[in-house]
């Protein structure tokens, strides 16, 4: 799609007030909104990538899904996979609950949008391809940061091995730690819009932003459209389940390790005991 760059700022004195339905946060709503009004994507990518204003041309939504109507809610697949300009690929997921492997799990969204070659293609004409993972917990072993970005590069001497192969995090949970630069920019304004659960929230941090306002526009109407809501709320049911199911192996995992801890103290417990009856024996 064609992006035409008509500024507009917004009146959104006729939205509701209080409480939010559905947030952004909802990753069936975060790809509802961005799906469909490009004018706010755009802003997210100018945010995302720290690219100037009026440099994005166009944007073609690679896997669109049919809004409202139901989905296999384990399988549906609800990233956002783009070519910007064409030429890159971006694939941007919303990801608010951690169970576990995310790393190895964002790895092969940017393989699989990464590797687009068809047989007997060459090489070179790979686009470079970015997987942006918006989070709202922090990754096991990695420093916790606002907004950082991962690529291939020697070990030694840090130069990057190739260009062509990104992988960015924004952790939600993590805005106090923005530096001053980035509390200063549209990706700060992006993130706490995100995690706002009111209207005035979210209306207030949109204030004089053409390309936020779009969201909250969207945003509204999508909430008010039943079918979408529902799947919404189906998509929130999931997660719920999802996190006790994994909460509960969790649990259940480290019942278990105790349990194997234990029987090894008592196994050595009795090995000890059993050798001193045997040296006072001899003695």
């Amino acid at each position: 799609m064609i992006i035409e760059n008509n500024e507009k700022l917004h009146d959104f004195s006729g939205l509701p007030t209080g409480k939010l339905k559905i947030n952004l946060m909802n990753d069936y709503m975060f790809k509802a909104v961005f799906q469909e009004n490009m004018k706010a994507l755009e802003g997210l990518l100018y945010a995302l990538l720290n690219l100037p204003k009026g440099s994005i041309d166009s944007i073609v939504v690679e896997n669109p899904i049919e809004l409202g109507r139901f989905v296999d809610r384990k399988t549906c697949v609800l990233d956002l996979k783009l070519t910007l300009n064409n030429e890159r690929i971006l694939n941007i997921e919303m990801q608010v609950g951690n169970y576990g492997n995310w790393i190895e799990r964002s790895i092969v969204y940017l393989c699989r949008a990464f590797d687009r070659l068809k047989v007997g293609d060459d090489y070179g004409i790979i686009l470079p391809t970015m997987h942006i993972g918006i989070i709202d917990f922090d990754i096991n072993n990695l420093t916790p940061m606002f907004y950082s970005e991962n690529m291939l590069m020697n070990t030694k001497n840090h130069e990057v091995y190739s260009d062509k192969f990104a992988l960015r995090v924004l952790n939600l949970s993590r805005l106090d730690d923005a530096t001053k630069e980035e509390k200063e920019s549209d990706l700060y304004t992006y993130a706490r819009m995100f995690k706002a659960r009111t209207w005035e929230e979210i209306t207030m941090l949109a204030q004089g932003n053409e390309y936020a306002g779009e969201v909250i526009y969207t945003l509204h109407e999508m909430s008010e459209d039943e079918k979408i809501a529902e799947q919404c709320f189906a998509r929130k049911i999931y997660e719920w389940d999802k996190r006790s199911a994994y909460e509960k192996g969790q649990c259940e995992g480290l019942e278990q390790g105790r349990a194997e801890s234990q029987a090894i103290i008592d196994s050595q417990k009795a090995e000890i005991e059993r050798l001193k009856k045997l040296l006072n024996e001899v003695q």
